[in-house]
């Protein structure tokens, strides 16, 4: 069965246009070059940023001291959202991998407008949630898919999050190496090479230049068995 296609939804464009004005009067914008470190794993939280241009990958280091990459937040989503109201350290890094625009909040002030203004707190809350989910829906199909089925299921991720409809094919509007996609399955590169070669010779997908052009995205649902949960619970 076929996964509902829904419009993704973000957390800034589910407020009304008051409310987004309000909000971003409680925030400072800032420009941040690629390569900068929002926080790092550990760190205590005391700012939460609003995406509104660029890119943040958020990564954790496994025990070996490998990077896992969690996610890649975009325009109009959170970033350290996680360390809002509880006393615990943050569980991930946060990088700017493209040259970003932010609009950064001091937590205790977040806090404040979420109990005098009942729709940015919903908005929060369900955007809290789906981002809840859908971490756990990931690290479900890595554990339980193994590295080929974790491989597809960030395949179909990346294009519910980044996918551009190209005739009967999906581009997915990131530049990734083959160590890029290792580091969000937890495998090596080799690995994801040989498993992108072996989509290549069957047509389900083609590279160049860094971007991947999905051709039969049927295929790699169909191997993971998808259900009919929403899109925005698939993202990456």
């Amino acid at each position: 069965m076929e996964k509902k296609q829904l419009k993704m939804k973000r957390f800034f464009n589910e407020l009304s246009e008051e409310n987004q004005s309000l909000l971003l009067t409680y925030g400072l914008e800032i420009k941040v070059k690629s390569g900068t470190f929002l926080f790092y794993e550990g760190d205590y939280p005391e700012h939460v940023y609003l995406v509104r241009s660029g890119k943040v990958r958020l990564s954790k280091m496994t025990a070996d001291g490998k990077e896992f990459s969690v996610h890649l937040k975009q325009k109009d989503e959170l970033v350290g959202e996680v360390g809002l109201f509880n006393e615990m350290s943050i569980s991930v890094t946060a990088e700017v991998i493209d040259d970003a625009t932010l609009v950064r909040f001091d937590r205790h002030t977040l806090e404040s407008l979420f109990r005098e203004n009942g729709e940015i707190a919903v908005a929060f809350m369900k955007w809290f949630a789906r981002h809840t989910q859908s971490t756990q829906a990931k690290f479900r199909d890595l554990i339980l898919c193994g590295k080929t089925g974790a491989f597809y299921s960030t395949l179909i991720r990346f294009s519910n999050s980044y996918g551009e409809t190209q005739g009967d094919s999906i581009l997915i509007n990131v530049q990734l190496t083959n160590q890029d996609i290792a580091n969000y399955i937890g495998t090596t590169r080799e690995s994801v090479n040989r498993m992108l070669n072996d989509l290549k010779k069957t047509n389900v997908l083609t590279m160049e230049d860094g971007y991947i052009l999905i051709h039969n995205i049927k295929f790699l649902k169909d191997y993971l068995h998808c259900g009919e949960c929403p899109v925005e619970i698939c993202t990456i």
